[in-house]
């Protein structure tokens, strides 16, 4: 198999936290990053929008049932950090630990945290009830969930937009990686 699903993070209708720059959500800019990264190798790549309106569980096994029915050899779930504090700032890819997810996520980490240069937060193991857990459970393909920046943080916004171009083609080049086994 020779195919990664972007999952676009969040629904239509709740769009996840939003950027302190220009009000922009997660599920907004990260739809974006999906479209820029597709372009990049149009074969290799589809985006997944999880759907509105049936529940957190069930939007997420109803998208992850199509990654699994697609073939995808891998999932990478798209999403910004955001918290409280505006000093929050940085890098990390939550992982199942499988072997599969852990391989991804440190290909992809490490290229994201060269794209933008934003502090290296590391892979963070998630287990299935843990926040972002369920996603990384849910479909058989090894899958990560990104946190390239933090949308609570000006800096951090600054720099994913001044690096757009090049987050995306790290992770298309993470994924080429990947794929070669």
């Amino acid at each position: 198999m020779t195919k990664i699903a972007l999952v676009v993070g969040h629904n239509a209708r709740s769009q996840g936290a939003v950027r302190v720059t220009d009000g922009r959500s997660e599920y907004d800019w990260m739809g974006d990053l999906a479209a820029q990264i597709l372009a990049a190798n149009p074969g290799r790549y589809r985006v997944f929008r999880r759907p509105a309106g049936v529940g957190y569980t069930r939007e997420i096994a109803q998208v992850y049932a199509e990654v699994d029915a697609w073939g995808a050899a891998g999932s990478i779930e798209l999403h910004f950090n955001s918290v409280a504090s505006a000093s929050a700032t940085g890098t990390e890819t939550l992982t199942s630990g499988t072997k599969g997810s852990r391989r991804l996520a440190a290909l992809v980490q490490a290229a994201m945290v060269e794209a933008p240069g934003l502090r290296d937060r590391g892979l963070i193991v998630r287990d299935r009830k843990a926040r972002g857990g369920e996603s990384l459970w849910a479909g058989r393909a090894p899958a990560v969930l990104i946190e390239p920046y933090f949308g609570s943080n000006a800096g951090d916004c600054a720099a994913a937009d001044r690096h757009f171009h090049q987050l995306a083609a790290g992770i298309n080049a993470a994924c080429t990686e990947f794929l070669k086994g």
